[in-house]
């Protein structure tokens, strides 16, 4: 039957032990307390029982029937870095695409090539990179502001946009921070699509308002009073990704109609959602 993907992923940070990824928790802006976040997500990594039991396995913590809060940030940072590492089916092997470290700089490399099912790996191509983390909404995505809908790479630090504050309400106010990132050109996006016809083209990290990623919503979950439809990720096709920040508690915005957080703000307030993941008291954007 061959290796499962946890295993095959494995077999690749075998070989490139350098491999560099964004850590969610370290960029763009460093989280208080990563311990905290370990023990917040370790109940959700046990649910996964394959991955879970291969981390336990390659960090020899197997067979221990209680872990530590120190173990449990070990479990953790494994779980990170095989998230970050994208693998996808290509008839009998996988393909995969990785940045590793060459130097302690930004200087690395962009390796792509095949793995089989039994950990072989090919390597097709390698070539010099610049090490970045990108910010995450694609070029043109539209951006609501109180004069229309404007493109996220035109918006700029003092623009007015439309925000959500800490009751839930609709409310305008000026971005305090708009930057943007040259990507990789191995870069992948998450083309989002909900069943009211909505979409939006963003990094795999990308935060919605309730601090969800778009890399872990799946068909049906509920997003903006609408349902996912789709979630895949493609290749990007620009050199840079954008993102804002506005004023207020929520730093929550609507990109392309779709209520997301900004990457500005790592830690955005889940007391908004519902339990079927919607938001609390949003009034709607349509007629605005």
């Amino acid at each position: 039957m061959g290796l499962s993907l946890s295993e095959l992923k494995y077999c690749l940070l075998d070989k490139y032990p350098n491999f560099f990824f964004c850590d969610p928790d370290l960029y763009p802006i460093q989280i208080s307390d990563e311990q905290d976040r370990a023990l917040a997500r370790f109940p959700e990594i046990q649910k996964n029982t394959e991955t879970y039991q291969v981390i336990l396995k390659h960090t020899v913590l197997e067979g221990l029937a209680y872990l530590s809060d120190s173990q449990k940030l070990i479990v953790y940072r494994e779980f990170k870095r095989l998230n970050a590492l994208f693998i996808e089916p290509s008839g009998e092997v996988y393909r995969f695409r990785l940045r590793v470290r060459t130097d302690n700089n930004r200087n690395g490399l962009t390796i792509e090539g095949t793995i089989t099912k039994m950990g072989e790996i090919t390597v097709s191509k390698s070539e010099p990179t610049i090490l970045t983390c990108p910010i995450c909404l694609a070029t043109n995505t539209l951006i609501d502001t109180p004069r229309g809908p404007k493109a996220v790479q035109d918006l700029q630090e003092g623009m007015s946009v439309w925000t959500l504050d800490a009751t839930g309400q609709r409310v305008v106010a000026r971005v305090v921070q708009a930057a943007r990132v040259r990507v990789p050109t191995t870069h992948q996006v998450v083309r989002l699509r909900l069943d009211d016809g909505r979409e939006v083209l963003a990094s795999p990290g990308h935060p919605t308002a309730d601090g969800r990623m778009l890399a872990q919503l799946q068909p049906g979950d509920a997003l903006d009073g609408a349902r996912v439809l789709s979630a895949k990720r493609i290749r990007y096709a620009d050199d840079y990704t954008y993102d804002i920040l506005p004023a207020g508690s929520t730093g929550a915005y609507w990109a392309n109609g779709i209520l997301l957080g900004s990457t500005l703000r790592l830690d955005v307030a889940k007391q908004h959602m519902r339990p079927d993941g919607s938001i609390l008291r949003i009034r709607s954007s349509k007629g605005r």
